[in-house]
């Protein structure tokens, strides 16, 4: 469909801008705080369209879209509502961080202060994980795309994306981060405004999209108990707890420190959910035209190849954008994480952060070209996270908890969760799902407040 030479000079003119744009922001580069924490500077505009750029997934990209397609307005509703009440309940929770935490860096480095190391690392393999499972859905969609458009030599496409990223994103930190990344969710508005619209004009005169909305299983009861079970409840769950649990959001807040972070993710909830429900509704336009689509997961792109190879293109580069802020943002809080929390020398800190961003490129590299399936990756994670979640909330609003009783919860419940949640996946059986993200939300800090009350302290 494109041309492989055509579309590496694409590439390379891409990163040529976005490398002189981060240039702008090489004088962060110059000390730890400059680094991590942009001065604790950063300003609302950037901080929210950067927050909304790293929360925009390659599974937000496609899954949206997915069920607008199957399950209509009821599904989406259970995909996107939760991550929106998790923004607010963030914005929150960023009062009581700044308290806790006043000139923080990572917020792991605090609770490994307070309850201990064990708790400590437990907390920094989950953000850390988070991080990872966010860079590898979004490049393994990445990958997807590259393969859909039969350009052969995906390993070589995908590698110069994240060599690219990683080049601009070496020099300024976080502020790198959050200055391009503004600028290509942004850009991503202009971009899939213009691809719903092409889908719009695609649907036959005959036919209205309206008509459409409840999805190809007709779904009109938000609480329908097939969809419930099978995608609802456990996608409520997950996606509330996602802003909470990810490392990325937690370096945004320290690095509006010196302002009233919250503002960001107030903010930050009617621009996200107007963008998402813009690249969601394509799926809907897909329906209406009556095609036959095989893999409903590219529903977007089998509609827009069918209106022309220009559309497809659209596509191309705003994942593009999606691609890059995904690994500037969670590769900096990754590197955030090992230079704050393993390396006490300030001065070496920068140079540590700024490898790790390339060691993070390199395994996402590895992880993308694997083209994993993106549910097994996201259920993993998601529920790693979910274990720890009203835990996080606690430890941050109460002193109910101890370390032991922390530490002893998790380290038994996370893999029991996964477990039966992953057997849930490949048995096709929804049940084990719903049991294991309902043990993980609130078995396990039940357990958590268990032992903190009958185990000694030490």
């Amino acid at each position: 469909m494109f041309d492989l030479t055509t579309v590496i000079l694409f590439l390379v003119c891409y990163f040529a801008i976005f490398y002189g744009i981060s240039r702008f922001t090489n004088s962060y580069g110059a000390t730890k705080e400059g680094y991590i924490v942009a001065n604790r500077n950063a300003g609302l505009v950037e901080s929210t369209l950067g927050m909304i750029g790293c929360w925009l997934t390659g599974l937000a990209m496609f899954s949206g879209s997915q069920q607008f397609y199957n399950n209509g307005w009821a599904g989406y509703f259970w995909f996107t509502v939760p991550q929106l009440l998790g923004f607010l309940l963030f914005a929150w929770l960023t009062i009581r961080i700044n308290k806790k935490v006043p000139n923080g860096f990572t917020t792991s480095e605090w609770i490994k202060k307070t309850y201990g190391p064990g708790v400590g690392t437990l907390f920094q393999i989950i953000f850390i994980l988070a991080c990872f499972g966010n860079l590898a859905t979004t490049f393994t969609a990445a990958f997807k795309y590259i393969k859909f458009i039969e350009i052969g030599n995906v390993e070589i496409i995908t590698g110069l994306i994240v060599l690219g990223t990683a080049l601009y994103s070496f020099r300024g930190g976080i502020k790198t981060s959050l200055i391009t990344g503004s600028i290509q969710t942004a850009l991503n508005f202009i971009l899939f405004s213009a691809l719903f619209y092409i889908a719009f004009k695609a649907i036959p005169s005959d036919k209205s999209f309206s008509d459409f909305l409840t999805g190809k299983k007709q779904i009109g009861d938000l609480f329908d108990p097939t969809l419930m079970l099978t995608f609802g409840y456990t996608a409520a769950l997950t996606f509330f707890t996602g802003p909470l649990m990810s490392a990325t959001h937690h370096q945004k807040n320290y690095a509006q420190q010196n302002f009233k972070p919250w503002k960001a993710w107030v903010w930050g909830v009617p621009t996200y959910f107007v963008l998402q429900t813009v690249i969601a509704l394509i799926g809907t336009a897909a329906l209406a035209t009556g095609m036959e689509i095989t893999d409903v997961s590219l529903n977007q792109l089998v509609l827009l190849k069918s209106v022309s190879v220009a559309a497809v293109a659209i596509f191309g580069i705003a994942m593009l954008n999606v691609a890059c802020v995904i690994i500037d943002a969670h590769g900096n809080a990754i590197a955030s994480i090992v230079a704050n929390d393993f390396v006490k020398d300030k001065n070496k800190s920068v140079n540590v952060a700024r490898w790790t961003i390339v060691c993070v490129a390199f395994v996402v590299w590895l992880i993308a070209i694997q083209n994993w399936d993106l549910t097994y990756i996201f259920f993993t994670y998601g529920v790693l996270r979910v274990n720890l979640f009203i835990i996080l909330i606690s430890i941050l609003t109460t002193s109910y908890l101890t370390g032991r009783g922390i530490f002893w919860s998790a380290i038994v419940m996370a893999p029991v969760t996964v477990y039966i949640g992953l057997q849930g996946i490949i048995n096709k059986t929804p049940e084990l799902n719903v049991i294991a993200v309902s043990l993980a939300m609130f078995a396990t800090p039940v357990i958590a407040f268990a032992l903190s009350k009958f185990l000694p302290k030490k």
